[in-house]
């Protein structure tokens, strides 16, 4: 492990990022009271910065805030932290650019048909060779505005955007993987709205995130909580 003096003798270029990766962060907690709040670990910045590169680009923008908080929610919410005790181990789970490699044999076969690049992790076991060389990616060579974001929710100064919502996917492109064309903004929110009735979700739409990347789902059971019930606690 480096020492905090390893870490400085390295000079600000390196030190500053990893230092800022350590902390000290905050925790998550209920405000209804429900279940122990869950301290943030430096491996989760790690992963959630990732996380956010992977799924929504790594901006620092409403729409990877919303998908941070969504699963920040999720981890809090659903009954997952028995299975996955660290945030880390639960977004590996959840998001298919951190998993060790894919699980779903027709997704490994459309990469395939698309010529995507992809690396045998096991023996036959794939991974697209992008999602791997992100998995390897060190903190401070991740985009800035991911880890900005990151750090800032984890020390509980940046409130969540997206309500009680723990579901979020891509119905745009869900509509044109049906249909082979992309939808108009007519045909996309009458399809978001069925694919929410489907699922027992209540679409939440997220202010100044483009519904065309990704859509914020609130699932039924969980309407009836408090507004914003999942909350950062600073340090």
């Amino acid at each position: 492990m480096r020492s905090l003096a390893l870490l400085l003798a390295l000079g600000p270029t390196l030190a500053s990022p990893l230092l800022a990766q350590s902390g000290p962060f905050g925790a998550l907690e209920r405000s209804d009271g429900v279940g122990e709040p869950y301290a943030f670990f430096a491996e989760d910045a790690l992963w959630a910065a990732r996380m956010l590169v992977g799924e929504a680009g790594g901006q620092d923008d409403a729409d990877n805030a919303a998908v941070l908080w969504c699963m920040f929610n999720s981890y809090m919410l659903r009954p997952v932290r028995e299975i996955y005790p660290t945030f880390t181990a639960f977004v590996r789970a959840y998001c298919t650019p951190l998993q060790p490699y894919l699980k779903s044999r027709g997704a490994i076969e459309r990469h395939r048909k698309r010529g995507t690049p992809m690396v045998e992790v096991e023996p036959g076991k794939w991974q697209l060779e992008r999602h791997v060389a992100l998995q390897r990616r060190a903190w401070e060579d991740l985009p800035e505005g991911a880890r900005s974001l990151v750090l800032r929710a984890f020390r509980g100064e940046l409130p969540s955007p997206c309500g009680n919502a723990t579901q979020f996917c891509s119905t745009a492109v869900y509509f044109q993987d049906k249909h082979g064309r992309r939808p108009t903004g007519e045909e996309h929110a009458a399809y978001t709205r069925e694919y929410a009735k489907s699922k027992k979700w209540i679409w939440f739409p997220v202010e100044g995130a483009s519904p065309r990347e990704n859509c914020f789902f609130v699932e039924e059971r969980f309407a009836d909580l408090p507004d914003g019930v999942v909350r950062t606690r600073k340090p």
